[in-house]
């Protein structure tokens, strides 16, 4: 194991910084690249012109000074999520909301990124982050604003990962055949995800200290 990670690490997850560290994400293989140059290029960018907002796991287990306020410490970055508006144009049965089919394409959030350092794979933070996703979108967007679905667009690779959370591929050869294949959930039919919900309140706890 890296000797920087910690073998019991306080995840918590709270909204990007211009404080964090980006620098220090590792993304292992080349082709996951471009997202770590997404978090260090344009990340704060987006969040501050409110094009994408993104939301990252650190290690509270960093800040050994409790006394110092978590919003001005300079946390590592263990993996991250960004969500945007998107929509999704597909033939869905809307069971009693027929007319809803009227008003193609429909009202999506998107994950467009989603990251884990590569020396913390395997421990369960992707999902963590996805079920937090799920939960914040219910919970914070979906009560307030028409958004009836999650979308992203998956790496081949990652097609079995958003699979364990019912999300689906667009059922079209074109797309299925795609290097990146446009996944969904109607969230609507999906509950609450209780992990998710912990992570929240964790998060808005550390915050607030």
């Amino acid at each position: 194991m890296d000797a920087n990670v910690q073998s019991d690490p306080e995840l918590v997850i709270i909204p990007i910084s211009d404080i964090h560290r980006c620098s220090t994400f590792k993304t292992g293989d080349a082709q996951y690249q471009p997202l770590k140059t997404f978090l260090q290029q344009d990340s704060i960018d987006f969040k501050n012109n409110f094009i994408a907002q993104t939301y990252v796991v650190i290690d509270d287990n960093e800040r050994t000074d409790k006394n110092k306020e978590p919003i001005t410490f300079p946390y590592s970055i263990i993996g991250y999520i960004t969500l945007t508006c998107s929509e999704i144009d597909i033939d869905y049965d809307f069971g009693e909301c027929e007319r809803a089919k009227r008003y193609t394409p429909y009202p999506a959030i998107k994950i467009a990124r989603l990251a884990v350092d590569s020396r913390y794979r395997g421990q369960g933070i992707g999902s963590l982050l996805l079920e937090y996703a799920l939960y914040l979108v219910k919970d914070a967007i979906m009560p307030k604003v028409g958004c009836r679905f999650l979308i992203t667009d998956a790496k081949q690779n990652a097609i079995s990962f958003y699979a364990r959370y019912d999300m689906q591929l667009v059922d079209t050869e074109e797309n299925k055949s795609s290097e990146h294949p446009i996944m969904f959930i109607d969230l609507y039919k999906t509950a609450h995800y209780s992990s998710g919900e912990n992570k929240v309140s964790q998060s808005e706890a550390i915050l607030a200290n």
